[in-house]
């Protein structure tokens, strides 16, 4: 109801009747109304966002369409020759002749999927159907082959109607799809302002220009999260008179200056403010997590999602690590960055596409390996290609000493093979596969690791004497050194399953693997000394590699204490157990004390086996036995060679003061294996061998990495077992 002019000026109730309303009638007034024209509403934002990138999409259709003027007319002839599965029905783009030019004139994308064999390829056949939806402000829907959604519009394009009716059933989809809101319902009660999600408040412009500008160049260079150029446009709107409230920009903008704030942290000596201010950002990004589950699924909320998780895993809690992951990957295979499907979208972001997808596949891949968790993208169902080998804006390309390293194609690669470990020999159909196989793949694995490693520059190679300067791109390569080493020490623990009942040409194949992966590990550990020249918190981004690199070589002393490099592996076991112990006394009550507790009870049983080993062999020569050391066979079972070379003293027969005098000398021998555990039973061969791992288990650890290798038959001191006959160089 309308109010009169001389009630609405005079701020009273009007009753709106006509030709008087009431009070104007009442005190003799002049009633007249105003029929005032219905003003056309102010075009929302997103309309408006959604409208330039329809005018771009419109663009890049006309640029590609041009060459192709003269093939128009085959259009309907070749369209059956082509995959279904690269279509997409959008609403800016036509499908059929991007597939024409796609076939007629490969690109790098195809290229590199013909090269790149260890990805997984779409067939192409007719049942690989796909359907993907660009709804507005950027949001989109995926439906894969098995959806009921994909099967209709593919039976409108390849229906029996005629060619006015399929051209008019396939605009359908576009011209709903502005009205398609998909996730836009949110109960009100559950529905929150954006001034509501402000913990932290923005810095200056001048100041987050300056922080976004060491983002890109520092963090964003080895992985590159975000496009540039289209954060920095939106990095200028933010401070305008028009700023995006979006939620999935939100959280993006927050994590960037997050984790510039926590890079500047890691440079300066009194970084308190810094990290203030970068965990303020944090919780700015954290406030908005619930309505980016709700409502968006656009590719900045995939990579906001994922800033979080990649700045979690350098925390002491990887609890959010995992969630976020494994949240950002399901958000990107609703948006279809698993598949190639390219059509409809600009081409200066399937680059970004693409590479939103692989940090998403690498953490899904090194999350999965280090707990042993079942991934969340399946092996059998993606087919984007690898990042460019020659990125246009040179992300991803870091140069350390002098040597240009595409970085992030290199960390792409290694997750593959990190997967293909994974499922070829932990899951539980691969651990049911017959001897025969599990070494075939083991082998396989081996030289997937090997071929890895051929691919990086000579000076840069993982190696167990590698050195680096202190630089910021260092932490990178060293964390990707840290998961080559403990992926292929990870090797071990499936060898351990196969090599009692091997057959003797397969035995020998374990064995030359065993002693690879031992190494490996060594290499790891080497590796230590150079963690805390990053910065104050590098460690708890790389805090699992030693402690999984330390479990094969105790394992290995467990099973052979008299082998050549059981002092020296123990030693380093040692230095892991001091590298533990100080990360757990900086940040009390979190998952690093048990894992101090666990390799603690380790460290100490395989320092008892070596013990009990020495004083063993003592004995038998005090007795008068001949002592010998353990040979090697082609069934790897021990045989007498030689007399042994243990530091110890000669004891006559017969002399029992003699023998007390150099058993106590024998002791004081062995006394620097003691460590700093006071009172520890060297001596008493009848005490407990093994761990006592008796706590909880843990939500952040695979615990088939502590448990899976140990020998299932008892420590004798001084026995001979199979797996420990391995001749190491």
């Amino acid at each position: 109801m309308q109010a009169c002019n001389t009630c609405r000026r005079k701020k009273v109730k009007c009753d709106g009747k006509r030709p008087a309303c009431s009070p104007c009638h009442a005190f003799n007034l002049q009633c007249a109304y105003q029929d005032g024209v219905d003003r056309r509403s102010r075009s929302s934002r997103a309309y408006v966002e959604e409208l330039e990138k329809r005018v771009e999409s419109l663009q890049e259709q006309l640029r590609s369409d041009r060459p192709r003027d003269r093939l128009q007319h085959s259009v309907e002839v070749q369209q059956g020759a082509y995959s279904p599965s690269r279509l997409s029905r959008s609403d800016a783009v036509s499908s059929q002749p991007s597939h024409l030019d796609t076939r007629e004139h490969p690109s790098k994308h195809d290229e590199l999927m013909d090269q790149d064999h260890s990805c997984s390829t779409s067939s192409g056949g007719a049942n690989d159907q796909a359907y993907l939806i660009n709804v507005q402000d950027g949001r989109m829907r995926y439906f894969g082959a098995s959806s009921a959604f994909s099967a209709l519009p593919n039976t409108i394009v390849s229906g029996s109607g005629n060619q006015t009716r399929t051209e008019a059933r396939q605009r359908v989809p576009r011209q709903c799809a502005t009205a398609w809101q998909l996730s836009n319902w949110v109960p009100r009660a559950l529905q929150t302002g954006l001034d509501q999600c402000i913990s932290e408040p923005l810095p200056s412009k001048k100041e987050t220009l300056q922080l976004i500008s060491e983002f890109f160049t520092s963090f964003n260079q080895a992985i590159p999260l975000f496009d540039e150029t289209s954060f920095m446009r939106l990095v200028e709107r933010q401070y305008s008179w028009n700023p995006d409230d979006s939620a999935s920009w939100w959280i993006s903008l927050n994590i960037a200056l997050a984790i510039a704030y926590r890079e500047r942290a890691h440079a300066a000596s009194d970084a308190s403010g810094n990290w203030n201010k970068s965990l303020g950002h944090v919780k700015n990004a954290l406030n908005v997590v619930v309505e980016i589950f709700l409502r968006y699924a656009d590719l900045s909320a995939v990579q906001g999602l994922l800033g979080l998780a990649l700045y979690f895993q350098g925390t002491p809690n990887p609890q959010a690590l995992f969630i976020f992951a494994a949240a950002a990957m399901r958000l990107a295979q609703s948006m279809g960055l698993h598949r190639n499907n390219s059509s409809g979208v600009p081409s200066s972001e399937e680059e970004q596409r693409r590479r939103t997808y692989w940090i998403a596949f690498q953490l899904d891949a090194d999350i999965s390996i280090r707990v042993g968790r079942p991934p969340i993208q399946d092996s059998e169902d993606f087919d984007t290609s690898l990042p460019a080998e020659n990125p246009h804006d040179g992300k991803g390309i870091i140069t350390i000493e002098g040597t240009r390293i595409n970085f992030f194609r290199l960390l792409v690669q290694l997750s593959l093979v990190q997967r293909r470990v994974y499922r070829h020999l932990y899951t539980v159909t691969a651990r049911q596969q017959p001897n025969g196989k599990v070494v075939q793949e083991l082998k396989l694995c081996e030289e997937a690791l090997l071929e890895w490693k051929s691919k990086v520059p000579q000076r840069l190679q993982p190696h167990r004497s590698f050195t680096c300067d202190s630089h910021y791109f260092a932490q990178h390569l060293l964390r990707l050194h840290f998961a080559y080493h403990c992926c292929y020490s990870n090797l071990y623990q499936a060898c351990m399953f196969q090599v009692n009942t091997a057959d003797a040409s397969s035995r020998e194949e374990l064995f030359a693997i065993i002693s690879h992966t031992l190494e490996s590990a060594r290499s790891a550990l080497a590796l230590q000394y150079q963690i805390p020249l990053l910065g104050s918190t590098y460690k708890w981004n790389v805090l699992y590699f030693p402690v999984a690199a330390s479990v094969p070589l105790s394992l290995r002393i467990l099973a052979y204490p008299g082998h050549p490099h059981a002092r020296t592996d123990l030693a380093m076991v040692r230095e892991t157990i001091d590298f533990l112990a100080a990360a757990a006394s900086e940040e009390p009550g979190t998952y690093a004390d048990f894992i101090l507790s666990v390799c603690s009870d380790m460290e100490h049983s395989a320092r008892q086996a070596i013990v009990a080993e020495q004083l063993s062999r003592f004995q038998q020569s005090v007795a008068g036995e001949d002592t010998s050391t353990l040979g090697i066979r082609a069934d790897g079972i021990g045989t007498s060679t030689g007399p042994a070379d243990y530091n110890m003293l000669p004891v006559s027969s017969g002399d029992a003061s003699m023998m007390d005098m150099q058993r106590t000398h024998q002791i004081s021998n062995l006394s620097h294996l003691s460590g700093p555990d006071v009172g520890l039973p060297t001596l008493e061969t009848q005490s407990d061998l093994m761990p006592n791992w008796q706590w909880s288990l843990p939500p952040f650890w695979n615990w088939q990495d502590f448990m899976t290798g140990i020998p299932s038959f008892p420590f004798t001191p001084g026995g001979q077992r199979p797996e420990g006959d391995i001749q190491e160089n």
